[in-house]
């Protein structure tokens, strides 16, 4: 057994030592406070994303109105209402009754987009399609295959004009399929966003829901944020403009400057009224010609008439000057 390089009271102070340190970093460093994160608020729908998506639809609308409009040969009218965002478990628990419910599939990026339609005005928008007065019928079933089919033209528009709207800003291959109920279409966590509409065809009028899930707003928002419509583009010009004339119009604080020169205490200390005081530059030496407090050009002291000038000679970098200040 090799010998010990510590005797027993030497390791007994070292541990009393390392004990004593650990009692005071506890008592020095206060606990710190541990509070639990909600990992569901993150990425909570901000005011301006929620008017830049109600922006984007209302063109949507618009289009869609006239389409359903020319296909119908009835007054259609479609209008954004609200965009709110919600875990999608919450929404499928409401009370929903006479709703069809479809899904429209994007491929970039590759999800499910979902659409919730009231009954009784798919309905009645069939009754149209087949010549008839726009009579709902009974609305507390499921559509049939064959009403389904007939129905396809009006959820193709819908597509269409929707592909169409997010073209600027995202790319989407859109077509529709058919479900009866929202249940277990998504997770119960997940966050969605639902973009409402007012629809209304003649005296008829009801609620349509469009659903996006957290992949397909995510990207939305995103792009919206990177996309400048030509709205704002042709705003900031204005802008960009606006702030050029107020700069041409303009004043600013000019200063010719002599470069700094030394002078010993002795002169200075003998120096009467009427002395001439001989500087190190030149006569012939151009001078700073400042700008703001900002060398902008090297010039020499004129007379214009009665008032005195600035002859430019050259003009200074001004990314240059400050390397060499900061140096």
């Amino acid at each position: 057994m090799e010998p010990s390089l510590f005797t027993n009271t030497e390791i007994n102070l070292l541990i009393k030592k390392a004990q004593s340190s650990l009692q005071a970093a506890e008592t020095a460093e206060p606990a710190q406070k541990v509070e639990p994160f909600d990992f569901q608020s993150g990425g909570q729908l901000s005011s301006i994303h929620a008017e830049k998506l109600l922006a984007l639809h209302s063109g949507f609308a618009a289009q869609l109105a006239q389409s359903w409009s020319n296909l119908l040969a009835c007054d259609c009218q479609v209008n954004p209402k609200s965009v709110e965002q919600v875990a999608f478990g919450d929404f499928a628990a409401l009370p929903a009754s006479a709703i069809c419910f479809g899904a429209l599939q994007t491929a970039a990026p590759e999800a499910r987009v979902f659409l919730q339609a009231d009954l009784a005005m798919v309905l009645s928008m069939i009754d149209l399609m087949l010549g008839g007065a726009g009579s709902a019928g009974e609305t507390n079933r499921s559509l049939t295959a064959i009403e389904q089919e007939i129905f396809k033209p009006v959820t193709s528009l819908f597509g269409l004009d929707l592909q169409s709207a997010w073209s600027s800003i995202l790319e989407t291959s859109l077509h529709l399929d058919y479900y009866d109920t929202a249940e277990n279409l998504l997770a119960a966590g997940e966050k969605v966003l639902l973009v409402k509409f007012d629809v209304r065809i003649g005296e008829l009028s009801a609620a349509w829901i469009l659903i996006l899930p957290s992949l397909v707003s995510n990207v939305l928002t995103r792009k919206l944020d990177e996309h400048v419509s030509p709205a704002e583009e042709s705003r900031s010009d204005q802008d960009q403009r606006l702030l050029r004339e107020r700069l041409l119009n303009g004043r600013f604080r000019l200063e010719l400057f002599l470069p700094p020169s030394k002078v010993s205490m002795r002169k200075l200390a003998h120096l009467k009224p009427g002395q001439v005081v001989v500087l190190k530059p030149r006569a012939t030496d151009p001078i700073q010609f400042n700008l703001a407090g900002i060398k902008l050009f090297q010039a020499s002291p004129v007379s214009v008439g009665n008032h005195r000038g600035a002859q430019i000679k050259r003009a200074l970098s001004v990314v240059k000057e400050k390397e060499k200040e900061t140096r």
